[in-house]
């Protein structure tokens, strides 16, 4: 049996955050063992706020023309890429950012990690760069 359920922790129990949730989880089956998987789920307007960012950054230089190219190029610099070795050498790779391939807390690294990146190329501080992302969210 697999299914998906929202739960929080408030102190030392788990509560499920809705009745479909809690309906799923009243019918596991007493003194049987089950196992959880915990993933932090993905804020989406942290998400949007990583793309205002990577916007921000990528209007305020001149060396990509395209900005896919630029946050492929940023997420790396952040230490976020696979390495594939091919017959003609290596390949590089940037991570996936979807919801699906990184949880909130990995998430969180990469945008710091780009944050100060963006923040040294352009020469401003990375809290004037979240003042003004957060300007426009």
């Amino acid at each position: 049996m697999e299914f998906y359920a929202t739960i929080v922790k408030p102190s030392n129990r788990l509560i499920a955050v809705n009745n479909s949730d809690l309906d799923q989880i009243n019918r596991l089956k007493q003194h049987t063992e089950y196992k959880f998987e915990v993933v932090h789920p993905r804020n989406y307007m942290f998400h949007k706020k990583f793309f205002a960012l990577l916007n921000l950054g990528y209007v305020n230089q001149e060396h990509y023309e395209h900005f896919e190219e630029y946050r492929a190029i940023k997420t790396m610099q952040a230490g976020f890429f696979k390495m594939i070795l091919t017959e003609k050498g290596k390949v590089f790779i940037p991570e996936s950012i979807s919801f699906n391939s990184m949880d909130e807390l990995e998430f969180e690294q990469v945008y710091k990690k780009v944050l100060e990146i963006i923040a040294s190329e352009i020469n401003v501080s990375s809290k004037d760069i979240e003042n003004e992302i957060l300007s426009f969210m």
